[in-house]
């Protein structure tokens, strides 16, 4: 009895998702985001990369990314800015501030839980990056290399993996930025 109710319950909970997701595809094709997505999908982390949920996240919890005039604004916005503390020629750094948008702090870390790896590009990236304008691609690969460099420098200094996924994560919103800004040019 309760095997089948809980049966039932997760099949019907995995057609809801699937709806989710069709309306996801279909909410990325509109024109009002087509540009920022294609920019965004572009970029390689894992195996598969960013994907349209993680594209339509970044775009719609941004907003106009023209409000930020530098990318260490949309970095201190989101709140993975460097916390500091200064007093008498002394500079002490702590963590990030984590006084900003939570969804995309957490977005971004979460993207790079590898980020750091030097990836090939898969099948499904080449298949995704097809019809991409070239400035799209160009810039997820500087993203891709910059993070790899740096990521692997900072897990031989010996620093914590955590640490080197929010610094990965503060690097790549700045190249996000750059990315929505050349696709808020190509479209207007």
């Amino acid at each position: 009895m309760n095997l089948s109710l809980l049966l039932r319950q997760f099949v019907s909970l995995n057609e809801i998702l699937v709806a989710y997701g069709e309306e996801v595809e279909t909410l990325a094709t509109t024109p009002r985001y087509r540009e920022g997505v294609e920019a965004l999908v572009c970029y390689l982390f894992y195996e598969e990369g960013i994907k349209n949920l993680f594209a339509l996240t970044m775009i719609t919890e941004i907003g106009d990314v023209k409000r930020f005039a530098h990318p260490q604004k949309l970095v201190s916005w989101i709140g993975m800015d460097i916390r500091e503390y200064a007093s008498g020629g002394k500079l002490n750094r702590y963590g990030i501030t984590r006084q900003g948008n939570r969804y995309l702090r957490t977005a971004f870390i979460e993207v790079n839980q590898r980020g750091y790896r030097t990836a090939r590009l898969s099948k499904v990236i080449k298949a995704r990056r097809v019809g991409a304008k070239p400035e799209y691609i160009a810039i997820a690969d500087r993203c891709l290399r910059r993070l790899a460099k740096k990521g692997n420098r900072l897990l031989l200094a010996g620093k914590h993996p955590n640490k080197v996924k929010v610094a990965c994560a503060r690097e790549m919103a700045g190249f996000v930025w750059e990315s929505l800004n050349q696709a808020t040019a190509s479209a207007a």
